[in-house]
């Protein structure tokens, strides 16, 4: 039998070691970061959420596949998502007190073709004529096989709105519809990289961050590229938010975006065809 000394002793090894197993268990693992929403928005925020994970390993970032913005607004509304990734400003129907958005990047609309397509170069007149279904041959002389998106795409919403003629194009053509028609941006991406001699839109950032084997064309002359977006000399860009709750973001996803407005994220945005828009004071 133990003598009382020995097992004082025991029973206090056994009562420690026992807390601090309890303490050990209790420690919260942090919670994960959900980004979700434009397929736009997607192979930047994988790439910006690599890098952050490389410097911070226990936070676990998840970017599921496109909801696109209106799904990503519901996913906020509803408290499923951390980040929403919108492509677009909201609408005034759109707009919460409890939420809101912050830009944090810019990069050019590009109409791009597959690369059989010999010709470099487009008008806003031709644009016009090839969606609206009156110009249909490349200068070598084969079909021009044209790719849509919805009506409401970010994307196409700019070329209606930039380019004159380009919304009626649309609309008449949609309603004949003459067009494929794809309703996500990689379903899009994907099927301009393996279509030859066709046309479609997407932009820079895409492009690199998906590694897309498809070929930019110039617009009335000028090249679509982060220098020119930046002196509005290319007329066709698009500006990418962020959408959150304030009172809910974690000390890691506060990190976390705090990431992608630092100098690492702003280099990190620009070597993937994307113009930082964060404030000079705060890099």
């Amino acid at each position: 039998m133990l003598s009382s000394p020995r097992f004082f002793s025991l029973l206090c090894l056994i009562v420690f070691f026992g807390f601090s197993c309890e303490v050990r268990a209790a420690v919260p693992t942090p919670a994960p970061i959900i980004a979700g929403g434009s397929g736009v928005n997607l192979g930047i925020t994988k790439v910006l959420a690599e890098a952050f994970k490389a410097k911070h390993p226990k936070i676990e970032i998840t970017v599921p596949g496109s909801i696109g913005t209106k799904g990503a607004i519901t996913a906020i509304k509803d408290k499923a998502i951390t980040f929403g990734l919108i492509s677009r400003p909201l609408k005034e129907k759109e707009q919460s007190p409890d939420y809101v958005t912050e830009a944090y990047a810019r990069t050019a609309i590009v109409l791009a073709v597959h690369p059989t397509v010999h010709d470099d170069a487009v008008t806003s007149a031709d644009v016009v004529a090839i969606y609206k279904g009156t110009k249909t041959k490349w200068g070598d002389g084969s079909e021009i096989i044209v790719q849509s998106r919805e009506a409401f795409d970010s994307g196409f919403m700019v070329l209606e709105e930039r380019i004159p003629g380009f919304k009626e194009a649309c609309d008449e053509s949609r309603a004949a519809e003459r067009w494929a028609t794809y309703f996500t941006d990689q379903e899009a991406n994907q099927a301009l990289a393996k279509t030859p001699h066709a046309i479609g839109v997407t932009d820079l950032g895409m492009m690199v961050t998906e590694h897309l084997d498809v070929k930019p064309l110039t617009l009335d002359g000028v090249s679509p590229n982060v220098e020119t977006i930046t002196d509005g000399s290319y007329p066709l860009s698009r500006t990418l938010f962020l959408l959150y709750r304030p009172q809910n973001l974690s000390a890691e996803a506060r990190a976390f975006k705090d990431f992608i407005f630092s100098r690492e994220g702003a280099a990190l945005l620009k070597a993937n065809g994307y113009q930082p828009l964060a404030e000079v004071g705060q890099l």
